[in-house]
């Protein structure tokens, strides 16, 4: 039985499946730096070989992102996410239960397909049906629910952990919860349904012809290498703590946690107060705080490297937004392409620290 709700739901279904979308996707995304040195030692891997799963989900990551872009000319966007959270289970409950790496690696790729579907179905539900002078705290609000989620993963990647004696059944009850959101999805409709824009390639051929590739490119970059840095600190803290500091694996998680909850503190406060600066120099000042902060928690604490989390907090949010800004009636194909270059990126850096690692 499907539940509909009034003519005026589609902009409360958009932000309410948004949101909740963005957590599970957070929580499943985020459980796995804590649980890394655990996986390693199960599977008898080297960090080398270890982020090869990583790298896995931002390649099919980056497939999915491609392909949301010719998706969305035969169904809608609330579609779009409701297959990325199908995805996302499936990929979830192969990890939980996986008795090979190779296995393992393919619940990887299953999570990466979700991670591309719905990075581009959420942004572009929260982007499409606010108006413009309030998204970019509308998408700090919506990134928020990232930050809240990243901040609990550690502490359910801990304790499910402990408690079941198995790191397995922190995926398990990632995958549990997607698959309850699902039934959501499935019995709760937009009134009206989202529109299907069949243009969305004649969007992509008549931006290539006003906005030239250089500036493509600079936008893709705008997002794609803070993403890497952003992932490299929340997927490697954990193990830095654990290989320099002889944490284990609850005192290495506690990093973690705290560098999520900067993360999400800086987008809460983001997502309720108006700053009176331009979104472009909001960003620069979040790089430059990030910087110092990386740079003291190398030499001078590691503390420091939870604090990263604030400084980096209204980043992602604000580019969003500056992108929206930018295109205009392009953006579709600017946050689609962002999304895919971001994945190529972050691939890159999985396995170049993986390597480096292992060699230093």
């Amino acid at each position: 039985m499907n539940l509909y709700i009034g003519q005026m739901a589609q902009k409360k279904w958009a932000i309410f499946f948004a949101f909740l979308s963005l957590f599970l996707l957070g929580l499943s995304d985020n459980i796995r730096g804590p649980l890394f040195p655990e996986i390693l030692n199960f599977f008898k891997l080297s960090s080398t070989e270890g982020s090869f799963s990583f790298a896995m989900t931002s390649g099919s990551a980056f497939l999915a992102s491609f392909l949301s872009i010719y998706y969305l000319r035969r169904y809608s966007i609330s579609s779009l996410l409701a297959l990325g959270v199908l995805v996302l289970f499936i990929g979830m409950t192969i990890m939980g239960v996986s008795p090979r790496f190779s296995v393992f690696l393919i619940g990887s790729f299953s999570l990466g397909l979700s991670f591309g579907f719905m990075g581009v179905a959420q942004n572009l539900l929260v982007s499409e049906s606010i108006e413009s002078e309030k998204q970019a705290t509308a998408l700090s609000g919506l990134h928020a629910m990232y930050g809240f989620a990243s901040f609990l993963s550690p502490v359910v990647a801990t304790h499910t952990t402990t408690f079941f004696g198995s790191w397995r059944f922190a995926f398990i009850s990632a995958g549990t919860l997607c698959f309850i959101f699902l039934c959501g999805l499935i019995f709760v409709r937009p009134m009206p349904a989202f529109s299907i824009i069949k243009k969305t390639v004649n969007v992509s051929k008549a931006s290539q012809n006003k906005i030239s590739k250089k500036t493509l490119l600079f936008i893709c970059g705008v997002i794609g290498f803070y993403v890497v840095a952003e992932i490299l600190v929340s997927t490697r803290l954990a193990q830095y703590m654990r290989n320099y500091f002889q944490m284990d694996l609850q005192q290495s998680s506690q990093y973690v946690t705290y560098f999520f909850l900067f993360l999400l503190s800086g987008r809460l406060f983001f997502a309720f107060k108006k700053i009176n600066m331009s979104i472009r120099s909001q960003m620069n000042l979040s790089l430059m705080c990030s910087f110092v902060f990386l740079v003291l928690g190398l030499y001078l604490h590691p503390f420091f490297l939870a604090l990263v989390g604030l400084g980096m907090s209204p980043y992602y949010p604000l580019s969003i937004a500056y992108i929206s800004e930018f295109a205009g009636e392009h953006k579709r194909i600017f946050i689609t392409y962002a999304m895919s270059f971001q994945s190529l990126a972050v691939i890159a850096m999985h396995l170049g620290v993986g390597y480096l690692t292992d060699f230093f």
